[in-house]
This record gives C-alpha cells, structure tokens and sequence, in this order.
C-alpha cells in the first residue's frame, strides 16, 4: 500500500539546491517511465479483461479471479498515474524554488490534484489491497486443483469464485475505510497587491490522521499483520507447495515412462503462468513492503531523507511494472488466450467449425479407438448414428478442454464407450 503520505502536504520545503538530482529522477522516472508503464499496463489490462469474459474463458474458476485481478490492477494504474506520473511530469519545480521563500506558487495540476486527492488516495490503497488479496486467492485457487484436487474441487466453481471476490472485495473497502478520514485540507488566503486576496488549497494531516491510535494500528500493527505478513505467508507457502507437487509429478512420470498429453501441457502451462504471476509479484511488491514496514515503525520523518524518496520513487516503478505485467505473461503461457485474441480481434477461425480448437479434425471415434480396440473394429456401426448425434458428438469434440474436464476426462471416456458398445449391440441384434 501507499504510505509516502508526506509527498501530499505543501508544507515544509526541502532546500532546491541540494534535490536538484531528487527533482530530474523524480521527472524522468517517477514521470516519463513510470507514465509509459502505466499507459502500456492499462490498455494491456482492458484487453486481458475483453479477452477473460468471454463466455468460454469464463469456464475456469481460475479465469474469473484472473478477470477480477485484471480489472483491479487497471484501477491501480489509473491512481498511479494520476498520482505519480502527470504530477511528477507536470510539476513546476524551478517555480517552486524560486517562490519557495516569499509567495509559494504552484501549477494548474497542483490545484486540480489538491481537490481530488482525498477521494483518489483511499479509493487507490483500497485497490492495491485487493490486489494483493485476489493475487492471494490465485495462487490458493491453484494449490486447491493440485494439491488437493479430491477434498475442494466441488469448492471450485464460478459460483464460489465470485462468492469469493466479493469478500475480498469488502474486505478490503471496510479495511481502508478510516483513510478516508487520514488527510484533509487547508486553505490559505493571501491578499494580492491589487487587494485581491487568493485561497491556495494544502493537503495536510487531519487530526483523525494525526491520532497516535489511528498511527499505531492503522499504520503499523495492522498493516504488518493484513498487508503484509499474512498474504505474503499465503504466496510463499502456496507456490512451495505447488513446486513441490510438480517435481514430485514429473518424478513418477518420469519412472513410469508416460508421455505429457495436451490436455496435461495445457494445464501445466496454466500453472506456470500463476507462479510467473506470484514471482513477479514477490519481486516487485517485497522492497514495497519493506519499505511500508519501516515507515510504519520510523512515521513520516522517514520521507525527509533524499536516499528515502530515491527508493520510494524505485518502488513505485516496480508496483506500476507488477500490475502491468499480466498481460505479457497470459501472452507468452496462455494458449488458449492468444487462440481467443486470434478469433476475437483478427475474425480468424483455427477450423472449419468456426472454432479455435486445433483438434477439432480428429472424430470422437478416432479418440476412442485409441483406447479401446473394440469401438474400432465395429465402427462401422458407430459411424451410422444419426446425423443429429454425430453433429453433437463432434460439436462436443471441439470443445476446448477446461479445467474441470481434466479432472474427469477418463470417466467421460468410459461413459461414452459404454454408450456406443450399447448402441452398437441393440444395432447388430436389430439388423438380426
């Protein structure tokens, strides 16, 4: 969460000479770079969104949190460039030195930023938390199908999914609702020489803000145990877990000499790009958090240091990078999602069905005849089911596998061998 709340107040000027370095890192980084992230980041995540509510992503229950996380992460952008990037590229700062010791001035931005920030700060945390929690529950989604695929698949569902961002959601509203009560602000009239007096509108800490309860809880013991300790514990111990899992898979694999299907590449390709999703997530938002816990211990003083703004301002970048991010990882590891972003925005079709399925060609009776050497001795009999049927059956065929018909595909098999060895008899004793 954002905790550099000094960098909100007007008050207490810093000497220009000495920052001169602070003011060009902070226009170049926090501004340029930090800007063309933030634009690169929402637009990828608006097409991430397009793409995941498409009613065959919506299938997976892990899509749905990816959906949400997308669409948070988008938000989070938005505050980061508001707050960051135009004020840090569209801040005066020559103006600021050279009125800093008679009549302070500050530029159109400055102004419009003072009247918004009270509703962009809390609104902006908020989503940063729900980043952090939906991230959490990515990664807890995926240790459920894998570690324990049998004890909470029937909790795996779009129904429970949603059940479970919206509590998340809340959560995080009612978490941060005390700071929307932590600034205020402070207006200050100047007569002019023209006997025009001027109101110049800071952002300064209210005394709710200022409260050493609201200081010890809100901003320290709290957000240690909320934000930081218990999520962080549920990343690292979900993505050991599923590590461990996978090595131990791919072992037995190994000595029982079983080739990887597609069905199984996809779903490890999935997996992959969740922990990808969880790694790039500890590496960039863990010096973040590092440094929200030592401003929770050392308070506001902490950003009168230029080391401390220089590694704020680092920080920023690498949260504006994590929350961009999502969509160069569901590009390089998500098939089926470059398949989609071919038939939703390039009208292509993989087949002739209009599908983007690149299996569909192979029959349902080729893929029985593999298992079962009897269905392709009398697939003749199979062959002549209704048209209505075999349209269904191929329809069928040209799904794209999701994550639950990994789970029972061989029972499906199975039911439907029975099916046609049964069609086949009442066929073979009706011809008698």
């Amino acid at each position: 969460m954002n905790n550099n709340s000094s960098n909100f107040t007007t008050t207490a000027p810093i000497p220009c000479a000495s920052d001169y370095v602070l003011s060009e890192f902070k226009r170049i980084v926090e501004g340029w770079v930090l800007s063309s992230i933030c634009l690169f980041g929402i637009c990828g995540n608006l097409l991430t969104c397009v793409i995941l509510s498409n009613s065959r992503m919506r299938e997976s229950s892990t899509n749905i949190y990816l959906l949400a996380l997308s669409f948070v992460n988008t938000l989070v952008l938005i505050g980061f460039f508001l707050s960051h990037g135009l004020r840090s590229i569209l801040y005066d700062y020559n103006l600021y030195c050279t009125n800093i010791y008679s009549n302070p001035m500050t530029t159109l931005y400055e102004s419009f930023y003072a009247r918004i920030f009270l509703f962009i700060f809390p609104i902006h945390i908020t989503c940063i938390l729900m980043s952090i929690y939906l991230t959490a529950s990515v990664a807890l989604d995926r240790f459920a199908l894998i570690c324990l695929p049998h004890k909470i698949q029937k909790y795996r569902t779009q129904r429970h999914s949603i059940k479970i961002i919206l509590a998340v959601c809340l959560f995080c509203v009612v978490y941060c609702l005390p700071f929307w009560f932590e600034f205020t602000h402070k207006e200050d009239v100047t007569n002019g020489s023209n006997k025009t007096s001027q109101t110049k509108r800071a952002i300064t800490m209210s005394e709710f803000g200022k409260h050493p309860l609201f200081r010890l809880l809100m901003r320290k013991y709290l957000y240690f145990i909320f934000v930081f300790l218990f999520p962080l514990s549920i990343l690292i111990f979900c993505k050991t877990c599923i590590i461990r899992r996978l090595i131990t898979i791919h072992k037995k694999k190994r000595l029982l000499g079983t080739n990887t299907n597609k069905r199984h590449r996809s779903s490890n390709a999935i997996t992959l790009l969740l922990l990808s999703i969880v790694f790039v997530f500890l590496i960039t938002q863990f010096p973040y958090f590092i440094f929200n816990v030592l401003y929770s211990i050392k308070g506001p003083s902490y950003l009168s240091k230029s080391s401390t703004r220089f590694y704020l301002g680092i920080n920023n970048v690498l949260s504006v990078i994590n929350a961009s991010s999502a969509f160069i990882l569901y590009s390089f590891f998500g098939e089926r999602f470059r398949e989609m972003i071919l038939v939703i925005f390039c009208c292509k079709n993989l087949d002739r069905s209009g599908s983007s399925c690149r299996t569909s060609r192979q029959s349902p009776v080729s893929r029985l005849s593999i298992i079962s050497p009897l269905i392709k001795r009398n697939s003749s009999c199979v062959l002549s089911l209704p048209l209505v049927i075999r349209k269904k059956k191929q329809k069928e065929s040209c799904m794209l596998p999701n994550e639950e018909e990994e789970k029972d595909v061989n029972k499906k098999m199975v039911l439907l061998e029975k099916s046609l060895r049964t069609y086949d008899n009442v066929r073979c004793s009706v011809s008698k």
